[in-house]
């Protein structure tokens, strides 16, 4: 693990990520959490870990586990070369209270400067590639908050809970999101403090920003980028593995 005085000095100021990892994976229908899964020979956190420390301008990166698991992923990621890691802590109830328990972390640990960029990625998005980090850390750099996103391929229906139609946006305005997502770290910390403070549940880190009033840009992400959240999609991303796709 690396502290605040090791990090890599840049030009630029230093950027992080928070490695949202404590999700129980209950829609994977397995006894483990799905972070602690092995795919293609690497447990999935571990390979989401290996990737950040190949990303240029990363400074460094803290993982959030879910308390009852916290020991265990200490001993899980000990094996692996993390340089970059900074540490790892305690999550929460939801998602987003688990990001915040990071971000505060986060500051105890290396007191991020304001215009330090802060990304936020999912650990289960295993198979996110060092040059999509790399532009969503660029686009923060030059527009303060910005995330990965994919322009939607299906029609999309907006209906009543009975399923009635009530209208079909126009798809070419809509975009599925994926992470990594942040922004500059006195943005995002003040974002998540009043949504806090309001109680406000965003469904991803950009709506929490959007809640706060700051604008937000989308970075066209990768359809390898998936989110593993059912059996069906480790079947996927381990052919994708096997398959040397990647």
């Amino acid at each position: 693990m690396t502290s605040a005085a090791d990090q890599t000095k840049s030009a630029f100021a230093p950027a992080y990520v928070i490695v949202a990892a404590a999700g129980s994976g209950t829609r994977m229908g397995l006894a483990t959490s799905k972070q602690f899964l092995v795919l293609d020979g690497l447990p999935v956190i571990a390979r989401t870990c290996l990737i950040l420390e190949q990303t240029p301008g990363i400074n460094g990166y803290l993982v959030v586990a879910a308390p009852e698991r916290q020991a265990e992923m200490t001993r899980l990621l000990k094996a692996y070369p993390l340089r970059r890691l900074i540490g790892i802590t305690a999550g929460d109830d939801t998602r987003q209270a688990s990001v915040a328990n990071g971000l505060a972390a986060l500051g105890r640990a290396v007191n991020p400067p304001a215009d330090a960029p802060v990304l936020v990625h999912d650990g289960a998005r295993c198979l996110v590639t060092p040059e999509l980090v790399k532009r969503v850390l660029d686009a923060i750099r030059s527009r303060l908050a910005g995330g990965a996103a994919l322009p939607v391929k299906d029609t999309i229906k907006r209906a009543t809970a009975e399923g009635r139609v009530l209208e079909t946006p126009d798809r070419q305005r809509l975009w599925a999101m994926q992470t990594p997502q942040g922004a500059v770290w006195s943005l995002l910390a003040q974002a998540y403090d009043l949504a806090t403070r309001q109680g406000f549940r965003g469904t991803d880190d950009l709506s929490v920003l959007e809640h706060a009033g700051i604008p937000v840009y989308l970075v066209t992400g990768d359809e390898q980028n998936l989110k593993l959240t059912t059996p069906a999609d480790l079947a996927y991303a381990g052919w994708l593995l096997a398959n040397r796709v990647l």
